[in-house]
């Protein structure tokens, strides 16, 4: 497989761990904004890691170029 079919696997495979979790928290007996103070972390946690995969590739792509 390419790096992009790689990156949009990994993309598909996030939203999917996403739902499920967002899933998850909203059956517990905690009020809303306790699970909306749990998605926010969550997708804090998320844009990190898309943020530091975007700046990986970028950094091989530029590497490589050398």
């Amino acid at each position: 497989m390419k790096k992009i079919e790689w990156l949009i696997a990994i993309f598909f495979i996030g939203m999917g761990l996403t739902c499920m979790s967002i899933s998850a928290l909203s059956f517990q007996s905690d009020s809303l904004l306790q699970v909306g103070g749990y998605i926010k972390t969550f997708l804090i946690c998320a844009i990190l890691l898309i943020a530091f995969i975007f700046l990986l590739v970028h950094w091989i792509r530029t590497r490589k170029k050398r």
